[in-house]
């Protein structure tokens, strides 16, 4: 009888060489057997010959012309070893469970896996350490959420999620606060919601990249070069220049709430502090 592990087929129970199609020959077979149905067969059928021990429930060991052990429990298994036990597999092995799995380990639980680590769940997966957890990787590694189909990747700490590196984000960014300890950088552009843009000190700077860019200057909002996008300030709005470069400064539609001064278009021509705008400061009063 030849069995097949249900929903697989990594291996299925070699049958016997003994069977009705080729039954034991006389006078090569020695069995014997008991008044309640235990055997025990020493077959020597010229290239069929096995050893067969069984009880009478059917759970039996046989071993085959070729090698093979069949060893079938009927009812269920249980193997003690009260000293250590030691296994190898020098091909592969398959293993089959029809049902639940439960693994406890008193100590530690080491594997080393010499080529790829495959592991396919079609349930829920849950993974829980009382202590520290740590996954690293020699190489990259992937974490994706059902890339193909659409998913959330949640990640939450009590305290904080550090990281080590930069971080490059594809989509946006909500937040309840965004702080930086150098800089900001947007290659589009930062926009504010009605609250505007804070800070700390009170003071924003807007420009080149460093050492170029001007030092925000509390209660002030100063620019280096153009600003050509509406922009407003509740505080003292400054345009500054180094003296060794010269350029156009503008600005459309800036307004300074503190100065009182209110105009549309305000430039300096040749950048040089000091020098005349054009045209003069138009009052929008």
């Amino acid at each position: 009888m030849t069995t097949t592990p249900s929903g697989s087929n990594l291996w299925v129970e070699p049958a016997s060489a003994a069977s009705v199609e080729t039954p034991p020959e006389y006078p090569y077979n020695h069995i014997q057997q008991t008044e309640s149905g235990h055997s025990f067969e020493l077959d020597d059928t010229p290239g069929r010959e096995r050893v067969r021990l069984q009880h009478r429930s059917k759970t039996f060991m046989e071993m085959h012309p070729n090698g093979d052990e069949v060893h079938k429990i009927v009812g269920d298994g249980y193997e003690i070893i009260a000293g250590r036990k030691n296994v190898l597999i020098r091909g592969d092995c398959n293993i089959t469970i029809q049902g639940d799995c439960n693994m406890q380990i008193m100590g530690d639980f080491n594997q080393k896996v010499n080529g790829d680590y495959n592991l396919a769940v079609v349930g829920k997966t849950n993974i829980r350490s009382s202590k520290q957890m740590d996954i690293h990787g020699d190489a990259d590694v992937s974490i994706a959420a059902n890339e193909n189909f659409g998913g959330t990747l949640s990640l939450s700490a009590a305290d904080a999620l550090s990281l080590g590196s930069d971080l490059y984000v594809h989509g946006s960014i909500t937040c309840d606060t965004l702080s930086a300890e150098s800089r900001i950088n947007a290659g589009v552009g930062v926009s504010a919601g009605p609250a505007g843009f804070t800070s700390a000190f009170g003071g924003i700077s807007l420009g080149f990249p460093s050492p170029l860019a001007p030092v925000a200057i509390p209660g002030c909002c100063t620019a280096l070069f153009n600003s050509f996008s509406g922009l407003s300030s509740t505080a003292g709005f400054t345009m500054s220049s180094p003296t060794a470069l010269h350029g156009l400064m503008s600005s459309v539609l800036m307004t300074d709430i503190t100065n009182a001064i209110f105009h549309n278009v305000h430039a300096h021509i040749t950048g040089t502090p000091g020098a005349p705008t054009s045209p003069s400061l138009i009052p929008f009063i």
